[in-house]
């Protein structure tokens, strides 16, 4: 928990016209920039803070309710207010890139971890999204994606045996799948379709991604085309609900 000290060194002005609540709040998001609080810190209780700034609990609770709310601060039940872990934005407006691509450009160190790497009998699902025939050969590659060493998303890859065949022969833990594509003007891809929706958490999900039972999953389908609209890539990807946030931009 952060000291007590470290919160007198911010103070509310009493003699404006900003709401209170509205100072306190600003103090709050000011000493989460100035490093003071950290994701993870607990705050002292309502009654301390009470203490601190000379404020009333009401105006006090009316702060913490809406970071709460933006999701900058969370609470746990009988144990207090605690600062939010920030959450990785991901840009859907942009150029496609690899996920190592993308979270090297945003600070970030990701990692990959390979769980199964082989080829299989397209399912019906598999077939449809790459128009292959029913149980044409294609590459399975399932993965576990991580950030700073904390796992975010697990990822099943499809691809069709006969345009991706060279990919068996890489290290799928060092080297980027998109990097390969594009050695390929007819895997490379130009264009991707992401469908979203909002899921429970599989047993395996927890177990992979390091969460409970009442995490929210992000699940995306996700088709790859190349250059001549050909289903090169089929990926089922689910991410950790806390960890994410998914950023559409659009002009009028």
């Amino acid at each position: 928990m952060a000291s007590i000290d470290s919160f007198k060194k911010y103070t509310v002005n009493k003699s404006t016209p900003i709401p209170l609540y509205f100072q306190f709040k600003n103090i709050l998001i000011e000493m989460m920039k100035d490093d003071v609080l950290k994701p993870g810190d607990m705050i002292p209780t309502e009654f301390e803070l009470c203490e601190i700034y000379g404020i009333s609990r009401t105006t006090i609770r009316q702060a913490l309710t809406e970071l709460v709310n933006e999701g900058k601060f969370y609470r746990v039940k009988g144990r207090g207010t605690f600062v939010a872990q920030t959450k990785i934005k991901h840009d859907f407006t942009k150029k496609v890139k690899s996920f190592k691509d993308e979270m090297s450009n945003h600070g970030y160190t990701p990692s990959t971890k390979v769980l199964e790497f082989k080829v299989v009998p397209a399912t019906p699902e598999v077939s449809s999204a790459l128009g292959l025939s029913p149980n044409a050969d294609v590459i399975y590659l399932k993965r576990l994606l991580s950030v700073n060493d904390e796992p975010i998303k697990i990822s099943q890859t499809y691809l069709p045996y006969s345009f991706c065949k060279q990919i068996l022969d890489y290290d799928m833990h060092e080297h980027s799948l998109y990097s390969i594509l594009s050695g390929n003007i007819n895997t490379k891809v130009y264009k991707v379709l992401k469908d979203m929706e909002a899921v429970v958490p599989t047993k395996e999900d927890c177990e992979l991604l390091s969460i409970n039972k009442t995490t929210a999953i992000q699940l995306f389908h996700v088709k790859g085309f190349n250059k001549f609209e050909t289903p090169v890539e089929y990926t089922i990807s689910r991410y950790r609900g806390d960890k994410n946030v998914f950023q559409v931009e659009q002009f009028v």
